[in-house]
């Protein structure tokens, strides 16, 4: 294995323990925007520049156009309509939505 690969290798794996790291940043630091806002900004930015991308738990409360973190009920609003799941930013307007995969199984 040659030094290229292994610091390839070795700089995709601190790149996926960061993200780990920011997402749980992002999921307890609901209460400080700032902090939480920070860790969605790096985590979009790692995700470019290495590829590790976070969950899609944590991907969709991220916003993508504004890079905020989105807190339900402060600047994002969650709604289901026609079984998907849409999310609108309150700061900059965008509007997210997750697709049929998210319908859950029918009562009938």
């Amino acid at each position: 294995m040659s030094d290229r690969s292994r610091n390839r290798s070795s700089k995709r794996g601190r790149a996926s323990k960061a993200v780990e790291e920011l997402s749980s940043v992002l999921l307890s630091r609901w209460g400080d925007q700032e902090v939480a806002d920070a860790a969605a900004r790096d985590i979009l930015r790692i995700g470019k520049r290495h590829g590790e991308r976070p969950t899609s738990h944590v991907s969709r409360l991220i916003c993508r156009g504004c890079e905020a973190a989105l807190v339900p009920g402060r600047n994002a609003r969650f709604r289901i309509s026609d079984g998907m799941l849409v999310v609108t930013c309150q700061d900059c307007g965008r509007i997210d939505r997750a697709g049929p995969d998210f319908k859950g199984r029918d009562s009938d």
